[in-house]
């Protein structure tokens, strides 16, 4: 009997690594990879998903899309590669939170040169953390532009999110939460000690040193400072390998693949394809784009008729807007609003004399409209959202004031650039060329029909002359250079309409 109970017992031995390395079925049917699953038993199938340079909207998009294409594939591990100095907080929590709730394959982070700030970030929210020697991993403090120039570091608002991110997937995933935690914010002193009741040591922050009581003290055989406080936990690979983020340094990817026991052949590089490239590419230089757009709509109203103005204006905001539209933030509201806008302050400038309730309409529609296309949010519900609206107000300023200054510029110095030239009225006024302005007459039936030649360029009001008499006149938004023949088509009150001829 002993005899059979042995045999059983080896032979559950025996099966214990094919136990531990079956996959799960979760609640909702879909097939669940056991964290436990041994080292020694080669991967299935991996794919490998680079993540580099900015952490933006556009590569959260390409992430999702990646990962379905090797979900669909039925892989059981993903290797993200990461190399970044960071991004945008938001997608970063997005992509994080994604990689976090992966459960059909094991996730792996190797970086290959650094993971900063939010790649960061990305990198804990893996399972497992390979590094090459070279390679660094740490400092997520939070920052947004100042009104001084420069950055600064966000409110406790944002830290504590952040810093509940950092502990949630470190305590997930095995890390060190109290180093994860020193890497988003500076006053976080932590110590490594070894005491007589746990000899192989653990982290402790410098505020639970301080209170500690003599007992406790007396205890502690060994005491190393990690990092100190009013500094933010940025590691190489060594350290971070010491510090038990790293499972191991690896000297590049296919040291990796061998170290994981992935058959090669059965392994695929999923990159960024080139719309996804050039999306990120476009929201990044957004405001750049938006602020050309305002400068070409700017010179198209001045300018007679439709041309390469209006073009490159209408290509450059809808080139924004597209932008978002395809990372998830713009929306047709917004899109709707900001062009019912330049439409309002197109009536203003053409039609309607003065400004007046259209141009503030338009101002406010055109503000309103690409402030939400730079978000996901009407209306800040959350600490982070109150700092995105303020960044998003800031960056849409910027690109106004740039645009408003491009403009006095090309005002001042229009007429000398050949390509403007006809914009602006540049011939020097003399004595000799002076004119008299006689009254204008009330009766409908003195003008209405005749015809005169401008003496100024109407784009659209200026001045022409008639029967040696010189009118002030607006056109129906047509541009008419100097010297043009017009008749005028009509009168109301002292507004004279005219037409080119």
């Amino acid at each position: 009997m002993n005899k059979l109970i042995l045999i059983i017992f080896s032979f559950l031995l025996f099966l214990s690594p094919t136990i531990f390395a079956q996959s799960a079925i979760d609640s909702s049917g879909e097939k669940k990879v056991s964290l436990q699953t041994k080292d020694d038993v080669p991967y299935q199938k991996a794919f490998i998903i680079p993540l580099s340079e900015m952490i933006d909207g556009g590569l959260r998009s390409s992430l999702e899309r990646r990962v379905a294409i090797a979900k669909e594939s039925g892989t059981d591990l993903i290797v993200l590669e990461i190399d970044s100095f960071g991004g945008s907080l938001k997608p970063a929590f997005e992509i994080s939170e994604y990689i976090n709730n992966i459960n059909f394959a094991k996730t792996v982070a190797f970086i290959p040169t650094k993971a900063i700030s939010a790649g960061a970030l990305i990198a804990i929210a893996c399972n497992e953390i390979y590094m090459a020697p070279q390679s660094e991993l740490g400092d997520c403090e939070p920052i947004v532009p100042s009104s001084e120039g420069g950055y600064k570091t966000v409110g406790e608002k944002i830290q504590t999110v952040l810093r509940t991110k950092f502990r949630k997937f470190a305590e997930k995933n095995g890390y060190p939460v109290l180093l994860a935690e020193a890497m988003v914010t500076k006053e976080i002193e932590v110590y490594f000690v070894i005491t007589e009741d746990v000899p192989e040591g653990y982290y402790v922050s410098g505020r639970t040193l301080k209170e500690l009581s003599e007992e406790e003290l007396r205890k502690i055989t060994s005491k190393e400072l990690i990092i100190e406080e009013g500094k933010l936990l940025t590691m190489h690979a060594n350290e971070a390998f010491k510090y038990q983020f790293a499972k191991q340094i690896v000297k590049d990817r296919e040291e990796l693949l061998g170290l994981l026991r992935v058959d090669q052949g059965k392994t695929t590089v999923l990159k960024t394809n080139w719309s996804e490239e050039m999306v990120r590419f476009l929201e990044r230089i957004a405001p750049v784009l938006l602020g050309i757009g305002f400068v070409a709509l700017w010179i198209e109203f001045k300018a007679p008729g439709f041309g390469l103005p209006g073009i490159l204006g209408a290509l450059c905001l809808a080139t924004v807007f597209l932008s978002k539209y395809l990372v998830g933030l713009a929306e047709a509201p917004e899109i709707i609003l900001f062009f019912l806008g330049i439409a309002l302050l197109a009536v203003e400038i053409l039609i309607i004399p003065g400004f007046g309730i259209a141009g503030i309409a338009g101002i406010v529609l055109v503000l309103i409209g690409v402030t939400l296309s730079f978000q996901d949010f009407t209306l800040p519900e959350t600490p982070y959202d109150t700092e995105l609206f303020t960044k998003n107000i800031f960056t849409i300023l910027c690109s106004l004031l740039g645009s408003g200054i491009t403009i006095i510029m090309l005002v001042k110095y229009m007429p000398g650039i050949p390509i403007f030239s006809h914009l602006i009225l540049t011939a020097e006024v003399t004595t000799k060329d002076s004119f008299v302005i006689s009254p204008q007459p009330k009766a409908k039936s003195d003008l209405t029909g005749k015809r005169g030649f401008t003496v100024t360029p109407l784009y659209p009001s200026g001045k022409i002359e008639v029967d040696d008499q010189t009118f002030d006149v607006v056109t129906r938004g047509e541009y008419v250079d100097r010297g043009h023949t017009v008749e005028i088509i009509e009168i109301q009150g002292n507004r004279i309409v005219v037409k080119p001829i």
